[in-house]
C-alpha cells in the first residue's frame, strides 16, 4: 500500500515503527565502540571481553556471576540492539536495547561493589563497557519516546479523522432520534390499546339489548 492510499490511522502505525535518534546518532555509535573496545581490551586479570561472552575456560575459571550477565546484557543492548537501530531505526529494537542497557548500567554498579575489594585488578576493558552501557541508557532514555515530525503529523490527521467519524455519527444518531417511534407513526407500539378497544367492543356486543 502507497503512502498515498494509506488511511490516517495507518500512517501513524507506520511512522511508530520507527525511532527518531536525531542528535543522538553519535552517541550511539560512540556506545559502539566502547563495546568494541571491551571486547578486545583486558576486562580483568587478562580476560578480555570476547572470552566472557563465548564462556571460555579460563574466563568460566576466573569471573563472577555478575560478570557473566553484565557481559550478556551488554551484548545484547549495545553490540546487537544498539547497532541494528542505527542501521534500520526500527523501534522495536531501540526499545528493546533501551530496557537491556538501562538494566546492564545498573547490574554494572552491581558488578563493581561485588568485586569489592578486587576492584582495583579491574582493567580499562571493563570501564570501557560499563561506559558503553551508559551512553547508550542516556541516549535511548532522550529518544525512545519521543515522536518524529512524522510520528506528530499522522497522529494529527488520526485525530482529524476521528472528530470527521465522530460528526458523521453524531448525524446518524439525530436520524436514528428523528424516526423515533414518538415521532413516526408507523413505528408507534399500539398493540395494548388496540386490544383494549377489541375487548370493549366484545363486552358491548355481549351486552342484552335494553328494551
Amino acid at each position: 500500500m502507497s503512502k498515498q492510499q494509506e488511511t490516517p490511522i495507518q500512517a501513524e502505525r507506520r511512522s511508530s515503527r520507527t525511532m527518531d535518534l536525531r542528535n543522538q546518532v553519535i552517541p550511539l555509535i560512540v556506545a559502539v565502540v566502547f563495546y568494541v573496545a571491551w571486547l578486545i581490551l583486558p576486562h580483568s586479570a587478562g580476560i578480555r571481553g570476547f572470552e566472557i561472552i563465548t564462556f571460555s575456560s579460563d574466563a568460566r575459571e576466573t569471573m563472577s556471576i555478575a560478570e557473566f550477565v553484565f557481559a550478556i546484557l551488554a551484548t545484547l543492548g549495545v553490540g546487537v540492539c544498539t547497532t541494528l537501530t542505527l542501521v534500520t531505526r526500527r523501534a522495536i529494537f531501540g526499545l528493546i536495547g533501551w530496557m537491556l542497557v538501562t538494566v546492564g548500567f545498573a547490574y554494572s554498579l552491581f558488578m563493581v561493589w561485588m568485586r569489592g575489594a578486587r576492584a582495583d585488578s579491574a582493567e580499562i576493558g571493563l570501564w570501557c563497557g560499563i561506559v558503553a552501557v551508559a551512553i547508550a541508557t542516556v541516549s535511548f532514555s532522550l529518544v525512545a519516546l519521543r515522536r518524529s515530525p512524522e510520528q506528530m503529523e499522522a497522529a494529527q490527521q488520526a485525530r482529524e479523522a476521528a472528530s470527521q467519524l465522530d460528526a458523521v455519527g453524531q448525524a446518524q444518531m439525530d436520524i436514528r432520534r428523528e424516526a423515533a417511534p414518538k415521532d413516526n407513526p408507523l413505528l408507534v407500539d399500539d398493540r395494548r390499546a388496540r386490544a383494549a378497544r377489541r375487548h370493549r367492543n366484545t363486552g358491548q356486543a355481549n351486552q342484552p339489548p335494553q328494551d
